[in-house]
């Protein structure tokens, strides 16, 4: 079985999509079959002109003499063709559509009734038998799909190959999220049991397939929230929220120096207070509210201001950001064992207020 991925994203090795298609492959090629990917931003690819001299002039053969040429053949080499794409415009990209335009060749001029339908017959008789979509999304829920889908059921009717499945991940960046892969790991079992499946020339199974149609974001909000956080540290103007805490009548009396080794989150934000980064916070004026359900009391806020942070106890008439996690939870993110990312992803802790705060914290505090 001889598997060819045409990767459609303009990021090539180094995108969410590509994550998904070698997993897939590295099931097939536990099958035993032979794979290839082709990563379309490295080819040259003419628009197609609609000429249709691949259908009168030159049979078979484009008036462009451009990288497509070579591809036409390896797609004629091959048993399985996956095309791979990120969702862009509820669509496949630029690049893929029109490599996927210039495979018009491989089809005749004549109009025939193939199955329930007329549609053009395949000029040659070797070729794909089978063909796979690839796709992930930035939005967390997988109905932006539905577009993308419908227009690859309807190429499952056409004349070179059936459709085999369809693998359409939503919350793709969480791909590749430092710290991620643990919590997404089921997913891409799935893709690689897919993968396994395709190459002993099944379609995807349908409990494998009901894996694969669900969200990497098991809490869309969350997740919807830190890439909002995300783009807002990079830029982007995007309003944000404000935390929603009780307002307290005066502000508490500042911790006192902790002489402990921050086995309490109270101990450790005493010691962050004292390996802040006035030059990282710049002119900076912020809140950091603690809510630590499994200590007593619980409620302490990191105040920065004036190129200075102060350590309290008790809770702040109006911060600017809110987490609240289980001790354990904050310490280990804060001592590096546990990627705060991942584990605000991966719903070990909540936040509410501005997220981008919370991108800026381990520049903040030199220690966390």
């Amino acid at each position: 079985m001889k598997i060819l991925a045409i990767n459609g994203s303009p990021k090539g090795t180094e995108s969410n999509t590509d994550v998904l298609v070698q997993t897939f492959l590295e099931g097939a090629r536990e099958e035993g079959s032979d794979t290839e990917t082709v990563y379309v931003r490295d080819l040259k690819v003419t628009p197609c002109t609609g000429c249709f001299s691949c259908w009168t002039k030159t049979p078979g053969v484009c008036i462009h003499r451009d990288d497509m040429q070579e591809m036409l053949l390896r797609i004629r080499e091959s048993d399985i063709l996956v095309l791979a794409s990120p969702l862009y415009g509820n669509m496949v990209t630029g690049i893929l559509k029109n490599f996927m335009d210039r495979m018009v060749p491989l089809s005749s001029p004549a109009i025939e009734k193939i199955g329930d339908e007329y549609n053009h017959p395949a000029r040659y008789k070797d070729g794909i038998s089978r063909f796979v979509l690839i796709s992930n999304a930035g939005f967390p829920e997988t109905h932006h799909f539905e577009a993308l889908k419908t227009t690859f059921r309807q190429l499952d009717s056409g004349p070179r190959a059936g459709l085999a499945g369809m693998i359409c991940c939503a919350a793709g960046p969480m791909l590749t999220t430092p710290g991620m892969r643990k919590h997404i790991q089921w997913y891409l079992d799935a893709t690689r049991q897919a993968g396994r499946q395709v190459a002993r020339g099944e379609v995807i199974r349908d409990d494998t397939q009901a894996i694969l149609d669900r969200s990497l974001a098991e809490d869309p909000g969350a997740y919807a929230g830190a890439v909002n956080a995300h783009w807002r540290s990079e830029g982007a103007d995007i309003p944000q929220g404000r935390a929603s805490v009780p307002a307290s009548a005066e502000e508490p009396a500042q911790l006192i120096d902790s002489d402990g080794v921050g086995d309490q989150v109270r101990d450790l934000l005493a010691q962050l207070a004292g390996v802040f980064s006035a030059e990282a916070a710049g002119d900076l004026e912020a809140v950091f509210q603690f809510e630590i359900p499994d200590e007593d009391p619980g409620h302490y806020f990191l105040k920065i201001g004036e190129g200075v942070c102060g350590a309290y106890e008790g809770v702040h008439a109006s911060p600017t950001l809110t987490i609240h996690a289980p001790a354990q939870i904050w310490l280990d993110v804060c001592s590096g064992k546990l990627d705060g990312t991942a584990a605000y992803m991966s719903g070990q802790y909540r936040v509410s207020g501005d997220l981008s705060m919370l991108m800026r914290f381990g520049s903040l505090f030199s220690s966390s």
